[in-house]
């Protein structure tokens, strides 16, 4: 709504192709915003303090030890397998998205709401990184670096979300009379 009262119908450009890839970037954002809720609600970030690999590995073993259903949405290893892969991918998704993005000269506030979303995604991998690497540090009771860098990891994941909605709304399925 707010978006709206707010964004002139001029900076408003048609781009089937491009409204498609952000409309899946968002629901892969949502997969990811969930699996993030797994890995906060099950405090599973100190399982796998380690990066690039988990625990010194590129595929856990947890994998097989378990059923499907107790691997996707218990298994701590597991879901941290899950949410930096899905991390990878938004970040590869969003640097194609970019330079496809980059094509489109049109609207003012698409160029600057691609700059907006290519940064959160970097910002994000980053906070993520930090976060996990300092989670052996977690001490029960203190608020520290580790939750910190959590929280802002929670809150730019939010505001890149915020970002890819921004740019779907900025992006029409066809061309109509307004545009």
């Amino acid at each position: 709504f707010a978006l709206m009262i707010r964004v002139p119908q001029t900076q408003k450009v048609a781009n089937p192709s491009l409204k498609k890839f952000t409309v899946l970037i968002i629901v892969v954002l949502f997969i990811q915003i969930m699996y993030g809720a797994f890995m906060a609600g099950l405090k599973a970030a100190s399982a796998a303090p380690t990066w690039p690999t988990i625990n010194g590995m590129w595929l856990p073993d947890a994998f097989w030890k378990e059923s499907i259903t107790q691997n996707l949405f218990f298994n701590k290893i597991t879901i941290h397998f899950i949410h930096r892969t899905l991390a990878y991918i938004i970040l590869i998704l969003l640097i194609i998205w970019y330079r496809k993005a980059s094509q489109v000269k049109q609207s003012d506030w698409l160029n600057v709401t691609k700059k907006l979303s290519i940064a959160l995604v970097a910002l994000q991998v980053l906070l993520g990184i930090a976060a996990i690497l300092t989670s052996p540090g977690i001490v029960l009771g203190k608020f520290g670096l580790f939750e910190w860098l959590a929280e802002l990891h929670q809150v730019v994941g939010m505001l890149l979300l915020l970002s890819m909605i921004t740019n779907a709304y900025l992006l029409l399925f066809k061309k109509t009379n307004n545009t």
